[in-house]
């Protein structure tokens, strides 16, 4: 067991000397950083505890399970959003709490005389607030991603990947100590109060393993920038939707005629083809206004900005199987060069408005020339 705290004690202190030699830090690697700050501070303590007496440095870390949820939670929001309020510090407030309760008794280095009826609401309260700030944070990540879908072509995002798999990560190590918790309640085992967390502590030295793996095969967290769309008021978002079709002033005709451009322009220039294409880009090349355009393509076409494009992309692909060009190249490279950023966002575009699968709409193809 000790060797396994020493071996996720070190990968996480690299995640963090990669993190902090980052060039141009933004806001939301500072936030990183702090949480596999607070991660590698849970594993060093606990080992400690495994070998000597430190029920100072155990309160501690038990009251520094409050700042978990708050910061993965800027973390996620910063992604987004660049601007940080000082009014966000009153999410520390709870772990303040809980440290000035304890702070008489870190200097005897021994545990605060919680009753047992304390001590259990207190462990309910830290699993309810890493719930909370989880499940909050996977709303924030789905509530960008929706509004991204009206303005970009393309929202694969490595660093949102990444999260997302954190998240899911934290909510299992939420399910665990969920699970601990009732166990040491009922009293099923006889644990030291000290040691009631041992499961968990034991999951997270694991779990941040798989983390820094998929942070390093899957994307570029602790060496790359999000380069992501930012957005204010994103709490607004169906106002700002509906409000902009009033801003656009396009009648009935209207829509048909510059659909119709729109439709010529796909069709003869293929700005589709960019994988960077977005709503402003497209939107120039037209000479109208974003506001106006996004109005066509909801309206006119029924979609949003994103699955508009990517209709247009498999389409080419398509085309292009049909004529053959997998002979000279592969799958994936016909799908890159039709402005597709990765083999899973094309896979999943091509099943959904074809029925198939890549591989199985190319095997058809080619019964169908070669009965």
């Amino acid at each position: 067991m000790e060797n396994l705290f020493f071996f996720s004690g070190s990968i996480t202190s690299f995640f963090i000397v990669l993190l902090l030699s980052k060039r141009n830090k933004a806001i939301y690697d500072w936030f990183l950083s702090a949480w596999f700050s607070l991660i590698l501070f849970h594993i060093i303590v606990f080992y400690l505890s495994s070998v000597n007496q430190f029920d100072a440095m155990l309160e501690i870390s038990s009251a520094a399970v409050f700042l978990n949820g708050p910061i993965l939670w800027l973390y996620t929001k910063h992604l987004f959003n660049k601007r940080f309020y000082w009014k966000q510090t009153l999410h520390f407030v709870p772990f303040l709490l809980n440290v000035a309760i304890i702070a008489p008794y870190l200097y005897q280095n021994t545990l605060a005389p919680f009753s047992d009826l304390s001590r259990m609401l207190l462990s309910w309260a830290k699993l309810g607030s890493i719930l909370i700030y989880s499940l909050w944070s996977i709303q924030t990540i789905k509530r960008n991603l929706r509004f991204a879908k009206e303005y970009l072509s393309n929202v694969e995002n490595h660093h949102v990947k990444w999260l997302t798999m954190a998240l899911k990560l934290v909510l299992v190590l939420w399910s665990i100590g969920f699970f601990s918790q009732l166990v040491f309640q009922a009293d099923l085992f006889e644990l030291n109060p000290a040691h009631e967390d041992i499961l968990l502590n034991i999951s997270v030295s694991i779990l941040v393993v798989f983390m820094g793996y998929y942070g390093f095969r899957q994307a570029p967290v602790f060496v790359g920038s999000a380069h992501l769309i930012f957005r204010e008021n994103s709490d607004n978002e169906e106002f700002i939707v509906s409000e902009k079709y009033q801003k656009s002033a396009l009648k009935e005709e209207d829509l048909k005629y510059h659909g119709a451009l729109l439709e010529g322009l796909m069709s003869a220039e293929k700005p589709y083809r960019d994988p960077d294409l977005s709503l402003l880009k497209l939107a120039d090349q037209l000479n109208m206004t974003t506001n106006q355009l996004s109005q066509i393509i909801n309206q006119f076409h029924h979609k949003n900005f994103y699955d508009f494009v990517n209709s247009y992309r498999v389409e080419e692909v398509k085309k292009r199987l049909i004529n053959g060009d997998v002979k000279y190249t592969t799958l994936l490279g016909i799908a890159l060069d039709a402005g597709f950023n990765s083999k899973a966002t094309f896979n999943r575009f091509f099943k959904k408005y074809t029925g198939q699968t890549p591989s199985e709409y190319l095997k058809g193809l080619n019964t169908k020339s070669n009965p």
